[in-house]
């Protein structure tokens, strides 16, 4: 009996670390996840509002915009990747008041994101209908990815620099920046989408090319607010082009090999999340337009998560940077528990209101609204286990310095399991689309038994002040 009371008093005490935020961490959190939950919702909603305004076109010019964009959204992985990867070492720069290695680390940053930006550029601008023939077969949606995605390619640019100057701002604590930054390019975004998809105030009716324009522009809105905020301002952000330039061999080298791992992890997932997109549009357009709405809607529902993720990133980086250990552990706790309970209520939002939410589109067929409303309502109960591993994987672990095993964790998983699963079911044994949707949850529950002991085991905090 008393041996049941001390494993039921240790368990009470674990609870208690991890569920009671005390008010400090819990208005730093706040401070830092309520901007970016609104640049998450602005960023998102770029393609959403793109995604409602083409759907009046009907199924062919809506499945043509979805699967274009599958190109920018490996884009924006990988330069999430370089981002991400930047912020380890800015967060932890930035807790140990060293504003220099935040500009060097910054710099190195905006050379990779350039890189990348050039490289996508040139496939969607030089290849495009090589690029759409991968997500699409030949037909009207495919012509018309094919005229999105020439159009929208050189906001490639915009994005990369973007995500640069926006991870230093976040970094540094100015979250709400990057929000207005977000709110201007959703404004711009909205405006050009009803004057160019249309016709109006005297502008031309473009259709999926307005769409493309409109979103364009927009990112170059959002890219100059942020870098004029960060001169403005003077943040460590704003950096002349020759602080940008580090010379310590050694410190590079750490950058690339914490870094390095962070890209490919980024950009293997998202080819293998696109692979999805592939098995989807060997499925019809009627498959692929419900995926689309669904896609859109989880855009929607999950910029709490991903403000979560990056809040953790922030305060467990800058934690680590000062060198207390004890502290960045109990606050990666409190966040892990904190995304269960946020993921339970997002699921239930989901759950509940997952036939408005879908009737906001027109011009989709029954079948289309239907088959949306059911996956939705899968992916509702498994939001919460997918927030868990978001935040372990990303807000954790990598943030810790402990990016290869976050690699192997969060890409191994999807290719031994999710992608496998999911093609034969969709390709071989042509599942219904609930039950191909249902099998990319699967990785899910082998990601959080492998992740969960390492985390406990405490090997991923890295100290990258100390190490230089």
């Amino acid at each position: 009996m008393q041996q049941k009371v001390s494993v039921f008093s240790r368990f009470s005490a674990f609870l208690r670390s991890c569920l009671c935020w005390d008010r400090a961490f819990s208005r730093t959190i706040l401070a830092l996840a309520i901007p970016m939950v609104c640049q998450q919702l602005m960023a998102a909603s770029l393609h959403i509002i793109d995604g409602l305004m083409v759907s009046g076109l009907g199924d062919a010019a809506y499945s043509g915009v979805t699967q274009a964009n599958r190109l920018t959204f490996v884009f924006n992985l990988f330069t999430f990747g370089v981002a991400g990867g930047g912020t380890i070492f800015l967060s932890q720069y930035w807790g140990a008041k060293d504003i220099k290695r935040m500009r060097h680390s910054m710099g190195i940053a905006l050379g990779f994101v350039l890189l990348v930006a050039a490289v996508f550029m040139t496939l969607a601008l030089v290849f495009p209908r090589t690029v759409v023939g991968f997500f699409l077969p030949q037909g009207e949606s495919f012509e018309l990815a094919v005229k999105y995605l020439v159009i929208v390619a050189p906001g490639y640019l915009f994005m990369a620099i973007d995500v640069v100057f926006s991870s230093a701002i976040k970094a540094a604590e100015k979250t709400y920046i990057p929000m207005i930054a977000g709110i201007a390019g959703i404004l711009t975004n909205t405006f050009l989408n009803y004057c160019l998809i249309h016709g109006h105030f005297g502008m031309p009716a473009m259709g999926v090319e307005g769409a493309a324009l409109a979103t364009m522009i927009a990112a170059g809105v959002s890219m100059t607010i942020n870098i004029s905020f960060a001169y403005g301002k003077r943040l460590p952000a704003g950096a002349k082009p020759s602080e940008w330039i580090c010379r310590d061999g050694a410190f590079v080298k750490s950058f690339i090999k914490t870094v390095i791992p962070v890209i490919f992890n980024e950009g293997l997932w998202g080819l293998g999340v696109t692979m999805y997109s592939v098995f989807y549009g060997r499925m019809g357009d009627a498959v692929v337009a419900t995926m689309g709405i669904c896609n859109t809607i989880n855009d929607l529902i999950w910029v709490a998560i991903f403000a979560m993720m990056n809040a953790s990133a922030i305060v467990i980086g800058k934690t680590l940077g000062t060198g207390d250990r004890d502290k960045a552990y109990l606050y990666a706790k409190r966040m892990l528990a904190g995304s269960v309970v946020a993921g339970i209520a997002l699921g239930a939002v989901v759950i509940a209101l997952r036939m408005p939410l879908v009737n906001i589109f027109s011009g989709l067929s029954d079948e289309v609204r239907d088959k949306a409303q059911l996956i939705l309502l899968i992916g509702g109960f498994a939001i919460w286990f997918r927030a868990f591993n978001t935040i372990n994987v990303v807000g954790v672990l990598r943030s810790g310095g402990d990016t290869m095993y976050s690699l192997l964790l969060d890409v191994g998983t999807l290719w031994a399991i999710g992608v496998p699963l999911t093609g034969i079911t969709a390709l071989v044994l042509h599942w219904p689309i609930e039950w191909v949707y249902a099998c990319t949850l699967v990785e899910e529950v082998f990601k959080a038994a492998i992740g969960i002991p390492h985390f406990k085991k405490k090997q991923w905090m890295r100290v990258l002040t100390d190490e230089q």
